[in-house]
């Protein structure tokens, strides 16, 4: 079963990678649509960590999420959902 958008903003949520203070202000809505533009781009065929980088860049700008360890943000991500990092256009036509 695929990752749905409401796991992934939920997974960013906890970690809250771009340091909003989500968790502290209870803004669990916080990551929904930066979970959706991220896998809106793994629908695209872009790998897991240009996604995340990209998605980043384009919601915080490029200096705040340079300082995002996108690599372990990933691994993270991988660990916790396999299928996210599966190539999500496999055996499209």
């Amino acid at each position: 079963m695929p990752l749905t958008a409401e796991q992934l903003s939920r997974f960013l949520f906890d970690a809250d990678p771009m340091d909003t203070c989500c968790k502290e202000n209870g803004c669990f809505d916080e990551y929904d649509a930066i979970a959706e533009d991220i896998l809106s781009k793994r629908e695209q065929g872009q790998s897991l960590e240009k996604a995340l980088r990209g998605t980043f860049d384009e919601w915080f700008g490029e200096e705040l999420a340079e300082r995002v360890d996108a690599p372990a943000l990933c691994r993270r991500l991988a660990n916790q959902y396999p299928a996210l990092c599966r190539d999500r256009t496999a055996g499209r036509q």
